[in-house]
């Protein structure tokens, strides 16, 4: 179904913060004026907590009209560059109070992710023309509900089972396994996205491994992609209803001449008996029928350049699916085609396994395609009326490598979003050396933060052994090498040519074995502009080191050839001249 241009784009359908089932309660109950909560933060809350006289009597105001409808900006509000001093200014932030109750209120973005957990369970409706929200008959059932009681439980278990995300959680726990969150995450919603990515966890549990025991705790807290961080929120409302168990997960990690390291991920679920359940349930797999999954075009892509467009494509071919059941491949391209959208086989491939990782129950037989859920009726807008959808340059470079690429799995081609984005460093450079040792098959190691290059990799077995050492950088308008950056990385050559632990003491050089005796350094980037080439050249005068740089797309390109055999490690090597690698 299509609607007609909406004025905001909302993110819907993923849920990052929020996870105490008590105040997402709260939330729907300002929707429901004969609920106690209600009238707290419209007589109380409200008039205590919103300094600002006029908006505070505009929000009283609005909660007391006969009909609740609530706009985006009254229900979650603005805020400031520093948000722990953002005044409160709208009702879901004085509806909760912050950890602490140190302010009685929280901010924009907190109130954001509970507005998105109650629209995601669907408590409440979203209207696109006026950019509001209003409750639903379940979500009314909900707030009236006795809080603790079993009517309670029902309900909440009810919605998540009509979630898609929390159905494949449950999906890929069915069996048994004692799973982290960054197993989920990898396999959860449109992988490897730009708004869907996952550090990779055997590179993770090596730094870990390695990491000085204060730093540990940070690592094991706040390293995590966003597709790690929906994984870990939606197995812990999953644990609160009793359907997984959560539970920290030991590793044995081999050092070399050292005991081996024990670790632990805390962040890692098992399915229990009721979890299997509600799954054989939303599977339609018992007596009973199969739960109805809620849909939104607006989780169906989340920090792309081209969201809008992409969005449409993947509503569109699940429009398809649900009108004509079972089709090839070939003729849901055609029906895309029909529809303005012409893509190449392996996008539309792309698209339908991310859906399935989203929850979506969609079986493959050969190359026929045929949807099993029911999916609820779900909206597209039609943004054509004043906007057209045009596929980006960096959408067509995707869809490219897409075809071209028949040996590196296709996760990787988000490197290309990944490395625009400057908030994306840490997993451009855990990604980038995964790639380097498993589709090169380079020896190495993750290193990464204070006075540490990203990584250090190195061959055994070639002709001539050599090692390199990496500098990744994740920017949005090309990389031009600044001689801050350069001169770091000849800080790193030089102390790898002395080995000095006086100079710098976490040797991090000891990544390389004795037969290693020949090095190389390496920026990897998005792509590079203006004059790198001098710094490369001037660090190769000062540190009589050859160098290079090389975009992500060329990684892609070279780790195709390598796995195709029409590239070896050696003739890589020979491509170290103080210039930009291409293949």
């Amino acid at each position: 179904m299509f609607l007609s241009m909406v004025s905001k784009i909302r993110t819907f359908g993923w849920v990052q913060n929020p996870g105490k089932f008590e105040n997402l309660k709260r939330v729907v109950q300002v929707f429901d004026r004969n609920s106690k909560v209600h009238n707290e933060v419209k007589n109380i809350k409200i008039p205590t907590l919103v300094k600002e006289s006029k908006i505070q009597k505009e929000l009283v105001a609005i909660m007391n009209q006969h009909d609740l409808i609530y706009t985006y900006k009254e229900l979650v509000g603005t805020g400031t560059s520093i948000r722990s001093e953002a005044p409160c200014d709208a009702i879901i932030q004085a509806t909760i109070a912050d950890q602490g109750n140190k302010k009685g209120y929280i901010d924009n973005w907190s109130s954001d992710g509970f507005l998105r957990w109650a629209h995601a369970l669907g408590f409440i409706e979203y209207i696109n023309k006026s950019d509001s929200f209003v409750i639903t008959d379940v979500g009314l059932a909900y707030s009236k509900s006795a809080d603790g009681s079993a009517i309670e439980k029902e309900i909440l278990i009810e919605a998540i089972s009509s979630y898609p995300p929390a159905i494949r959680i449950l999906t890929l726990l069915e069996d048994g396994q004692h799973l982290t969150k960054f197993d989920l995450g990898k396999n959860l919603g449109f992988s490897g996205e730009s708004g869907f990515t996952s550090l990779p966890e055997g590179i993770l549990l090596d730094t870990l491994a390695n990491a000085m025991p204060k730093d540990k705790g940070e690592i094991r807290n706040n390293w995590e992609g966003s597709s790690d961080k929906y994984a870990r929120m939606i197995g812990g409302w999953l644990d609160k209803l009793g359907l997984v168990k959560q539970g920290k997960k030991e590793f044995i990690i081999p050092t070399l001449g050292k005991p081996d390291n024990k670790e632990f991920i805390s962040h890692a679920f098992k399915i229990t008996g009721e979890g299997l359940k509600v799954l054989r349930r939303a599977k339609g797999s018992t007596k009973f029928t199969r739960v109805p999954k809620r849909v939104y075009w607006e989780m169906l892509a989340t920090n792309l350049t081209d969201k809008e467009y992409v969005r449409t494509r993947r509503a569109l071919i699940l429009e398809i699916l649900i009108k004509a059941g079972s089709l090839k491949i070939e003729q849901i391209q055609d029906n895309l085609k029909k529809l303005g959208f012409d893509e190449v086989i392996e996008t539309i491939e792309n698209d339908i396994k991310g859906l399935i990782n989203t929850g979506i129950f969609i079986e493959i037989k050969g190359r026929f395609y045929q949807l099993k859920d029911h999916i609820l009726q779900f909206v597209i807008p039609n943004r054509g009326v004043t906007k057209q959808l045009v596929k980006s340059e960096l959408e067509e470079k995707k869809s490219e490598l897409r075809h071209k690429l028949k040996y590196v799995p296709h996760e990787y081609i988000e490197l290309i979003e990944i490395a625009r984005n400057s908030t994306q460093d840490r997993i451009l450079e855990m990604k980038v050396m995964e790639f380097f040792m498993k589709v090169y098959g380079y020896r190495g190691k993750h290193l990464g933060g204070s006075r540490k290059p990203d990584g250090a990799i190195y061959t055994v077995g070639s002709p001539i052994d050599y090692g390199v050492i990496v500098d990744t950088k994740a920017y949005s308008g090309g990389y031009n090498l600044p001689i801050g950056q350069a001169d770091e990385m000849q800080r790193y050559v030089e102390e790898n040519q002395t080995r000095n632990k006086h100079i710098n003491p976490n040797e991090w050089w000891k990544v390389y074995p004795s037969s290693v005796t020949e090095f190389k350094f390496l920026f990897v980037s998005g792509h590079f502009k203006g004059n790198y080439k001098a710094q490369l050249t001037r660090l190769n005068h000062i540190t009589n080191c050859n160098g290079a740089v090389l975009s992500v797309e060329e990684l892609l390109i070279g780790g195709e050839m390598i796995k195709a055999g029409t590239l070896t490690l050696e003739e890589v090597r020979r491509k170290f001249n103080n210039g930009e690698i291409n293949f």
